[in-house]
């Protein structure tokens, strides 16, 4: 009811401020300057209501203030009504207007000395600019608006900007950079209680783990942005935020290849932007169409939505998604054996994508480059296009993580040693002047008591400014550690946000817990848990080193393992392991009898069978103990790590079947709690005592046994420091 009235109160409204706008000399309708201005805004709330349903309307109602604004020569106000004209036409899709108009809305702000509206234009020129596909000037004017927003320190705008950058970054190939962008946006956004924001932070992030293949993690997050918009939108009414997060489902249901879940998603989404006339939108889901009709291999129809997608985009002007589309006609021409016509439309599409900086693209470009040359007896050109889509590959795919942990390590060693020279330096220092004093004492005696309290109190002095120097150099490097921590604790939220979340695994495990005690902020030991097939795999690895190291290593196992499960049809634990091994080597550059190449982790991995409980087992050092009626069961591992071992070892993990009962507990671990030194001789925990304790406590709750596990180890360890990380996972089957 409240909406009706609200309805046509506008209606109401709108009449009476369109029959003002018709007026021909408006300015003479008002008393005074401030009347004129109280209208102005009306209209551009008016404009601002009508903008996403009827952008036409829109741009009616913003003109008519703009030309009350330009009569009474007021910038505050001419700014604002550009930047509604500019808005609207940029939700209608006609980006050369709106272009125009947001220009003239950046440079009165300008004129006006307003730089919450100058941020504002260069935010909205960067989307446009995004949506053209010049990557390279919208980078450029959020920049520009990131500088402002800072200045100004208006956190919601940074907050917008922050998000920008986070998907100009990931369209360049720069994921880690993209998600801590949009992480820091999504903080700033759940800090001001901002909910379409979060919503659209929580769409961007979802979008990255996608690239980075974590389908589950990108499913949670673009559920999480669904929600928001959809209460968004009962409130408030359509909004294109719920359109963009049913896309994205789509694109993931595509990546997962789910390709009937994705032709559902993209069909919804074609259907509302047939409704709302949205032309850009109708390119967008037929080319999606035509990608996942094409993964069918049913080429006709790929070749009949990706045509009129590319029709659509031709008649807009628009090469946001030229590159894609040219690539796939080229591909299915190909397919049809016309090389000449699949060699014109993937080198066309590999110019576009070079021109946009679209890194993910010209990958693919060179990869279907080189299958054309190598169906057409052009082995030299293949290879060439070979060569360049894996060197590209590699420089999207590796983190720089040996060389940024160096860099750390050698800084912070260099901060010590100086500030220790400094130290011996200034302690020399005092010790000479002393005995100097003292010398000076001797041989002058009485007569120089005067020249000596002089001299004392110039050491005095002297002493005094070398403390100075030494409390500035401890500060100095007390800033430094602290923002070193910082960045180490933001590493270990993008850690976390990587690990199973609690909703995910109360619904696949039910009763479990996690014992997980890093030496350090973040954590060489991790766990991970996925279901596929009514098949449950689990596992806690162990990495080299703890810390950075050792965290950028389990982020790196923890994409693998994705990776391998998704694109696995047969769940074996034994291949899991060897595929890993496969992926650690090749992607850390090792090689036997290579120093400093025996990085990796030691895993203990299980596959359980929801249906008949049998449970499959393969470990690379770690074992795994079953408790059944205060019994203990040990399946033991492989004595080789994931990776590089210190002897070449040419075989294979071992595959190992256990049949579980119901009420079984199921025990994995790191080596860390058994080594860790304590007790009243300081020794080792050690595995007996380990054993002992779950016998002991394994008909508790899982969560009394995490209580009991955590007071055992407090209690063991005393004063001692914490030899490794901790990580002791409990399941009950």
């Amino acid at each position: 009811m409240k909406r009706i009235f609200f309805q046509i109160f506008i209606i109401i409204l709108a009449s009476n401020m369109l029959a003002f706008g018709n007026q021909k000399d408006s300015l003479n309708s008002f008393s005074s300057k401030d009347e004129a201005i109280q209208k102005i805004n009306q209209l551009l709330e008016l404009s601002e209501t009508k903008r996403n349903r009827n952008p036409e309307k829109s741009i009616e109602f913003a003109d008519s203030a703009l030309k009350i604004a330009q009569e009474i020569e007021s910038y505050e106000v001419q700014y604002k009504a550009e930047f509604s004209i500019g808005f609207a036409n940029y939700k209608k899709n006609d980006f050369r207007n709106a272009l125009i108009h947001l220009e003239n809305s950046l440079s009165l702000s300008k004129k006006a000395g307003l730089p919450n509206g100058e941020a504002l234009a260069l935010n909205r020129i960067g989307n446009t600019y995004q949506l053209l596909g010049q990557n390279e000037e919208a980078l450029e004017k959020y920049m520009l608006a990131m500088t402002i927003n800072k200045v100004i320190d208006n956190k919601q705008e940074i907050a917008r900007t922050l998000t920008n950058l986070g998907s100009i970054y990931r369209l360049f190939g720069n994921y880690e950079l993209a998600i801590n962008k949009q992480l820091e946006a999504l903080g700033i956004y759940e800090e001001i209680q901002n909910k379409e924001g979060i919503a659209w932070s929580a769409l961007n992030i979802a979008r990255l783990f996608k690239f980075m293949k974590n389908y589950q993690k990108s499913l949670e997050y673009v559920n999480k942005s669904l929600s928001i918009y959809q209460k968004v939108e009962d409130e408030q009414g359509p909004s294109n935020g719920v359109t963009l997060c049913l896309k994205e489902k789509g694109n993931i249901y595509y990546e997962m290849g789910n390709l009937d879940k994705a032709v559902e998603y993209s069909i919804r989404v074609l259907e509302i932007n047939k409704g709302t006339g949205n032309m850009l939108g109708i390119s967008h889901s037929l080319t999606s169409l035509g990608k996942i009709y094409f993964e069918h291999r049913d080429f006709n129809k790929a070749y009949d939505y990706l045509s009129r997608a590319n029709a659509i985009n031709d008649s807009l002007n628009n090469d946001i998604r030229k590159a894609s589309i040219l690539r796939y006609l080229g591909k299915i021409y190909l397919s049809r054996g016309e090389t000449s016509k699949a060699r014109e439309y993937l080198i066309q599409g590999l110019e576009f994508a070079e021109k946009q900086n679209l890194k993910e693209e010209i990958k693919e470009s060179y990869f279907a480059l080189s299958e054309l040359y190598q169906k057409t007896n052009n082995p030299q050109k293949a290879l060439d296009y070979f060569k360049m889509y894996t060197v590209l590959k590699e420089e999207l795919d590796i983190q720089k993580i040996n060389e940024l942990e160096l860099q750390f390590e050698f800084g912070k060693k260099q901060r010590l040693l100086e500030f220790e020279q400094k130290q011996k330096e200034a302690e020399q220092m005092a010790k000479l002047q002393k005995q100097k004093i003292f010398t000076w004492l001797f041989v002058a005696g009485f007569l120089f008591m005067i020249i000596l309290a002089y001299v004392i109190f110039m050491s005095y002095q002297r002493k005094k400014k070398t403390n100075i120097i030494l409390t500035k150099h401890r500060d100095k490097i007390a800033r430094q550690n602290t923002i070193i921590t910082d960045s180490i604790e933001y590493a270990k939220r993008i850690q976390s946000a990587l690990f199973p979340q609690e909703k995910f695994l109360k619904n696949v495990l039910s009763e479990y817990f996690i014992y997980m005690k890093p030496k350090n902020i973040v954590s060489g030991d991790f766990y991970w848990v996925s279901e596929k097939d009514d098949k449950v795999i689990i596992t806690v690895s162990d990495c080299t080193g703890h810390g950075v190291p050792g965290a950028f290593m389990s982020m790196l196992g923890i994409a693998f393992l994705n990776e391998i499960v998704n694109k696995s049809k047969n769940i074996q634990a034994n291949e899991i392991l060897e595929q890993l091994r496969d992926n650690i080597i090749d992607s850390l550059h090792q090689e036997y009898g290579v120093r400093g190449s025996k990085d990796g982790m030691d895993m203990a991995l299980c596959v359980i069978d929801k249906k008949t409980l049998k449970m499959q087992y393969s470990g690379a050092y770690n074992s795994v103990f079953v408790i059944r009626q205060s019994e203990i069961h040990e399946i033991k591992a492989d004595k080789m790590p994931i990776g590089i071992h210190a002897v070449k070892v040419n075989k294979g993990f071992v595959n190992q079947e256990f049949d579980l009962e119901k009420n079984d507990v199921l025990y994995l671990f790191s080596d860390g709690y058994v080594d860790q030194f304590g007790g009243a001789k300081g020794s080792k925990f050690k595995q007996r005592s380990f054993k002992e304790l779950l016998v002991k406590i394994s008909e508790k709750s899982m969560d009394d046994q995490k209580k009991e596990i955590k007071s055992n180890m407090n209690q063991w360890q005393g004063d001692y420091s914490q030899l490794d990380d901790m990580m002791i996972m409990g399941v009950r089957i």
